[in-house]
């Protein structure tokens, strides 16, 4: 048993959780762990980073930022933290043998973290020699005197403020508004083979002007996750089951995250397997939504959506040599969905797409890239769906060091069209589920009818803060369909007017991580309306947020 564990206590969560860890931050004598959490660097393929390379992507995240998903990673060992943190290292008696930067379970926010919290792993903290951490006690609590019944207590606390001067690009009165996120999850762990996980989440918007209090942004209490998950070893490799409510960042960021960017991310309710081997992992899963409620643990099950399909994942190559780290990864992938009925425009009935395709990813060397081709066919309102999106990611390191600036671009397209043509086929790209910061912070350009190219910088300014910039420039290749936001709305109006220059987007993000429990970020998007827009009544608008992440 720990020294640290006497005596330990679990107060109030929502509202102590904040003045908590920040204390907990700054107070000399408060041993942390080593190895800081490093801030969330680009849409959403979050891995874990070498000295030679980039830090910790985290990407669509969603957390919104500019390197998108071409961060290279070292090689996360599943579900065990650094040797070097914990004394001898503590091994999972039933790792997976695949990979673990592309274990399918989302993007890695530092040598511990994850954005999806169901991902985490927190046993090593029961090991003998465990890594100090205030937060440690919550960790690994044994139930049993063996220590393989344990249960761990994580929470995060998000807060932010945010001002826009025009929003939506054509309200004349400016908006200040606030977030808060509040989370706390319990991981019951039985043996090796045996888990049961759950989650509740707490949202609130307030301000001036703020965004409609809909339960993607307002939501008094909700189950996010609850779930139970079993592990076996079959065929040299490990099976995983997992049934109940669960997040689910498996896949191309162009139609599949949780989004991180609303209060509220995506849960799915349904069962997953996956089997993993050292070269190859599948997983098919068959999903509902949950449908959100604005009260106290009003939400349901399904929101006249479905998702069902599956992911595969195979090793081209893998040099780990000599300290090196590079692989190359190609994931095949299939996604059916459903949608009872949508609304596009003047389109309006059952939506019905199978998006298949293909995603080439990793990192070499200096070198990263990520490159997806995403077919869809399907119907909508009963017409035929032929619709195509590709979207681009590279970058490279200019220097070996972990200090060295990244320099990259990326490039995307998704067709358009059809729309506001009467009869005939849709060609307009459908997102799904896709990470809605891609392309700019508060969702003012989406994955349909776009074409665009946005050069990216990276660049580390101490071991703990870090600049990110990105210049975008986005057009619509079908001059006879709407310009489209990132939540797939039509901008009205711009089905009418000429032109295809939708907008210019300068985008540029600090962040700040003093130790691995916090992270404050600081964000700024202007949008320069292109002549699509503002022949449509639409104008320029600056965004600005500062937002402030504790987790433990």
């Amino acid at each position: 048993m720990r020294s640290h564990r006497k005596g330990w206590r679990v107060g109030g969560f929502a509202g102590r959780l904040t003045l908590g860890l920040v204390a907990s931050g700054f107070l000399p004598g408060v041993a942390v762990a080593a190895g800081r959490d490093a801030p969330a660097t680009g849409t959403q393929t979050g891995q874990q980073t070498p000295s030679t390379s980039p830090a910790t992507t985290s990407a669509s995240a969603e957390t919104p930022t500019t390197t998108r998903a071409a961060t290279p990673a070292i090689e996360a060992r599943a579900n065990a933290p650094a040797a070097a943190e914990s004394g001898p290292a503590w091994k999972d008696p039933l790792p997976s043998p695949y990979p673990g930067e592309a274990d399918g379970l989302g993007p890695r926010l530092g040598p511990r973290y994850r954005l999806l919290r169901s991902a985490e792993d927190w046993r090593f903290m029961g090991a003998a020699k465990a890594p100090e951490d205030w937060a440690g006690p919550l960790k690994a609590i044994p139930l049993d005197g063996d220590g393989d019944i344990t249960l761990s207590f994580s929470g995060d606390q998000r807060t932010s403020v945010s001002h826009s001067t025009r929003p939506l690009m054509q309200d004349t009165q400016s908006r200040t508004e606030w977030l808060s996120r509040t989370d706390l999850s319990a991981d019951l762990r039985i043996g090796p083979s045996v888990r049961v996980y759950g989650q509740l989440l707490s949202a609130h918007i307030w301000g001036k002007n703020e965004t409609a209090h809909v339960p993607v942004w307002e939501n008094d209490l909700i189950v996010q996750q609850l779930f139970g998950e079993l592990r076996v070893p079959v065929a040299s490799g490990v099976a995983r089951v997992t049934v109940g409510r669960q997040e689910f960042f498996d896949g191309p960021r162009f139609v599949i995250s949780p989004r991180e960017n609303p209060n509220v991310r995506v849960s799915m309710n349904g069962a997953r397997l996956s089997m993993d081997w050292s070269k190859l992992r599948f997983t098919v899963f068959d999903f509902v939504p949950t449908r959100q409620g604005n009260g106290v643990l009003d939400d349901g099950i399904g929101n006249g959506e479905h998702l069902s399909g599956g992911v595969a994942s195979l090793v081209l190559a893998r040099d780990t040599d000599a300290g090196r780290n590079s692989a190359v990864y190609l994931d095949p992938f299939y996604f059916h969905y459903t949608r009872e009925q949508r609304t596009s425009g003047p389109i309006s009935g059952s939506d019905r797409r199978e998006t298949w395709g293909a995603r080439l990813w990793g990192h070499w060397g200096p070198v990263a890239f990520d490159w997806s081709v995403l077919k869809q066919d399907g119907r909508f309102a009963e017409r035929p769906v032929d619709a195509l999106a590709v979207s681009t990611n590279q970058s490279v390191a200019l220097g070996r060091s972990r200090m060295a600036p990244r320099l990259g671009f990326h490039a995307d397209y998704a067709s358009g069209g059809g729309t506001y043509t009467p009869g005939g086929k849709v060609s307009a790209f459908n997102v799904l589920y896709n990470a809605t910061i891609i392309f700019s912070d508060n969702n003012y350009v989406g994955g349909s009818n776009v074409l665009g190219a946005a050069p990216t910088l990276r660049l580390p300014l101490t071991r703990k803060l870090t600049f990110q910039g990105e210049a975008g420039f986005y057009w619509r290749p079908n001059e006879n369909d709407a310009a489209y936001r990132g939540n797939s709305v039509p901008y009205a109006g711009t089905q009418n007017v000429e032109g295809r220059h939708i907008a210019n987007i300068a985008r540029a993000r600090l962040d700040w991580s003093p130790d691995p429990h916090i992270v404050l970020s600081g964000i700024a998007n202007y949008v320069d309306a292109g002549k699509v827009l503002t022949r449509a009544g639409y104008d320029d608008n600056l965004f600005l947020m500062t937002r402030l992440t504790l987790r433990f």
